[in-house]
């Protein structure tokens, strides 16, 4: 890595990191110079402003994100792959304490009615996030190990709402248990209906 993309890494990681405890609004270009140790004209060089360094958080946050999901995925049966995507969300959360929350959660209620340009990229992670967990609910439903009476995507929507809500509540109280508990209230209504 050359120098110019070692300062390029480093400010993108700073204002990764300010935005998931203070969201990007109220993360300044100062903030993110003095967190990263840059000197203006070196965040100049790399960003022509702030709208462009965060939509470089977000391109490298959502492929690092998708790669992360589709690792879980990966497992024997729709159900394990499931069950390994809630342990390592809540695990991911709980390594931070429960601080700083899921960035997509976060830029979706920050932006999502005053940045129609980071809301669009928001609402394509969640597109594409839905879309996968959306193919293993239809995988379960197919080998009769996930309900059939919803839709996949009606459930696949169901288990992100149970994830993000879960990291929210457990954000509030720095506890696993309230997502813990939205977790397992998605299982069982995963469960295949008698």
């Amino acid at each position: 890595m050359t120098k110019g993309q070692a300062t390029r890494a480093r400010l993108i990681d700073a204002a990764h990191r300010l935005a998931i405890r203070q969201g990007f609004d109220r993360t300044s270009v100062n903030d993110v110079m003095d967190a990263a140790n840059v000197k203006k004209g070196a965040f100049y060089y790399h960003f022509p402003d702030k709208d462009s360094l965060i939509l470089a958080v977000l391109e490298r946050d959502s492929a690092k994100f998708l790669s992360r999901l589709e690792d879980s995925l990966k497992s024997d049966t729709p159900l394990q792959s499931l069950e390994t995507f809630f342990a390592r969300a809540l695990r991911s959360h709980a390594e931070r304490g429960f601080v700083g929350g899921c960035l997509w959660g976060n830029t979706a209620l920050e932006m999502s009615d005053s940045h129609p340009v980071f809301a669009a990229f928001v609402a394509k992670v969640f597109a594409e996030w839905q879309h996968r967990i959306e193919a293993v609910v239809r995988a379960g439903q197919e080998c009769g190990d996930i309900r059939r009476d919803l839709s996949s995507e009606a459930l696949a929507r169901a288990v992100i709402a149970a994830v993000e809500g879960g990291i929210m509540l457990s954000r509030l109280t720095k506890q696993e248990g309230p997502m813990e508990h939205c977790l397992s209230a998605m299982r069982t209504m995963l469960e295949p209906v008698s």
